[in-house]
């Protein structure tokens, strides 16, 4: 597994999920161009370890209270439980240009109930094995899929309980990979899935990324381990290689402290995901204008109003 130069630093981190989130652990979050979210059933961290990617491990209860922003990658642990607040933080930072990387059962937690007719549990479950899959996609795709083998050239491997899931609308969604043997089986061989949703993308794959620590590269082959690894990495690479596209996407700036209003109108309240006032110099897309103001995105996804003076 060839490490990533670029993202070199390891933090293991997380904190009690009773414990307040700190400007501390705001800070530590925002500066990791991966953010691992603990789940009961898989462990990604540990992928991700070996490739020394800079990441940071949070759990699902802080989740919601943290600065995700539009140039990271958010790796979601199968099962993905948590709030509806947590939800709809993932929601909003893949609006604004996220890359969201979900396992197994995360499709039903969180797929389905926040980016409809995408993606959704069949409703059965697989058992344990070791599949060979196909490479899909299209030219678009090819960063995402390097390095891994042709057709029949991968092994994946298939969790016991997991969610075999299927595709809802096939113009939006595409699919990066696929096993004749999970199809025959389950009556679905979708692997890896990917969409766009706004400015980012989520992806999705059945199976669990962990591998037990000290397994030998034969050993990690063997149980299909590799093609995990490499996938994320090449995730991580396609995020670190998207700046520029955010960069002119959010290419609007604040001339002074502003707050984001709910409304088009001086009386209006702030906006309700957002009760901190935007930095002077913070980036924005501006989405719509309308007489002296102008309907804003920041890059943590959430929008509002301000006025055309401040921009």
């Amino acid at each position: 597994m060839r490490s990533l130069a670029l993202f070199s630093v390891v933090t293991l981190l997380a904190v009690p999920a009773s414990a307040a989130v700190t400007h501390e652990r705001e800070g530590e979050v925002a500066k990791a161009a991966v953010v691992v979210v603990r789940g009961s059933a898989d462990a990604m961290e540990q992928v991700l370890a070996r490739a020394k990617v800079n990441f940071v491990v949070v759990t699902p209860e802080e989740l919601a209270d943290l600065p995700l922003h539009s140039k990271q990658v958010v790796m979601v642990n199968c099962r993905g439980e948590m709030s509806e607040q947590a939800r709809q933080k993932l929601k909003r930072f893949v609006t604004a240009g996220g890359f969201l990387y979900t396992t197994d059962h995360a499709v039903k937690e969180v797929i389905e109930k926040i980016f409809p007719n995408t993606l959704a549990w069949t409703g059965r479950s697989t058992t344990e094995e070791i599949v060979s899959v196909k490479l899909g996609g299209s030219e678009e795709d090819r960063g995402l899929l390097n390095a891994l083998g042709g057709n029949s050239k991968e092994l994946w491997q298939v969790a016991s309980g997991g969610y075999p899931v299927k595709v809802l609308d096939p113009k939006r969604v595409k699919v990066l990979m696929s096993s004749e043997v999970v199809e025959q089986k389950y009556g679905t061989g979708v692997i890896a899935a990917r969409f766009r949703w706004e400015d980012g993308q989520v992806i999705h794959v059945t199976g669990h990324f962990f591998s037990q620590p000290g397994q030998s590269p034969q050993q990690v082959a063997a149980s299909g381990a590799r093609a995990f690894e490499q996938l994320s990495t090449n995730i991580v690479q396609t995020k670190a290689a998207d700046g520029e596209r955010i960069d002119s996407l959010y290419g609007s700036a604040t001339n002074r402290e502003v707050t984001l209003q709910a409304a088009p109108t001086a009386a209006a309240p702030a906006a309700p995901t957002r009760a901190r006032p935007v930095s002077n110099g913070e980036k924005l897309k501006v989405l719509e204008k309308k007489q002296d103001y102008s309907r804003v995105r920041d890059t943590q996804g959430n929008e509002g109003w301000v006025p055309n003076s401040a921009l």
